[in-house]
């Protein structure tokens, strides 16, 4: 104390107002300083790596109820394979238009292909069919072949196709030997005059159909156009 009462310039240093401020203030500084180090030795050593880390919003409750894909408009609400439209709800091959289900072509009213040439078939219950043709000849042929007698079965409703290839004028009757080389039709069935195409004639087999002929009856015809019928029961 003695030292400083003697030293009036250290005296007067020690009292003054700035002095004295900043030896007060000293300690707050460091205090200051010692905790932003602390808080940055924290902050550093708490992840161990230094940066950010960006969390995307949540969706919120009304992005939740409308206008999102689970919500409307998704394939699984409407739209999709398995809701409408599918191939096994509609349209498919199983369902409708399929040949199993509908349209399917099947065998119906199918046409037994005639024999050729004009020999004698079944022509309903019980009937037959015989083809013949005139020609320019002067012959009657079936098959091509010249004929002069012709097979039919009684009660038999027989129908003979009769063809004139010959360009000119030809008949076909059925009767007695006698009145067809006579050219006495009348009454008798058969076929008048007539130079081309093909005439039919509906004839019923009667037991008596083995006595009789079938003929040309034109003058100078029957001798090369006329044959015989063998009845079978």
């Amino acid at each position: 104390m003695a030292l400083f009462a003697d030293n009036p310039d250290m005296t007067s240093h020690q009292s003054h107002p700035a002095t004295r401020a900043r030896a007060s203030g000293r300690p707050l500084a460091a205090f200051l300083l010692a905790a932003a180090a602390l808080m940055l030795a924290a902050c550093a050593g708490s992840t161990g790596i230094s940066g950010w880390t960006f969390m995307p919003p949540q969706p919120t409750a009304s992005a939740v109820a409308s206008g999102s894909p689970g919500a409307s408009g998704s394939p699984s609400a409407s739209g999709s394979p398995s809701a409408s439209g599918s191939p096994s709800v509609s349209g498919s091959p199983a369902a409708s238009g399929s040949p199993a289900a509908s349209g399917a072509p099947e065998p119906s009213g199918s046409a037994a292909p005639s024999s050729p040439g004009g020999s004698p078939e079944p022509s309903g219950a019980g009937g037959q069919a015989i083809e013949l043709e005139e020609t320019a000849n002067v012959e009657i042929l079936q098959n091509g072949q010249p004929v002069t007698q012709l097979t039919v079965k009684e009660g038999a409703m027989v129908t003979f196709r009769v063809t004139n290839t010959a360009g000119f004028e030809h008949n076909f009757y059925i009767g007695p030997a006698d009145r067809l080389a006579n050219n006495d039709t009348a009454g008798l069935p058969g076929i008048p005059n007539f130079t081309s195409g093909t005439q039919e004639l509906m004839y019923t087999v009667t037991a008596e159909t083995g006595t009789m002929e079938f003929a040309c009856t034109l003058p100078g015809h029957y001798q090369s156009m006329h044959g015989t019928f063998t009845v079978e029961p």
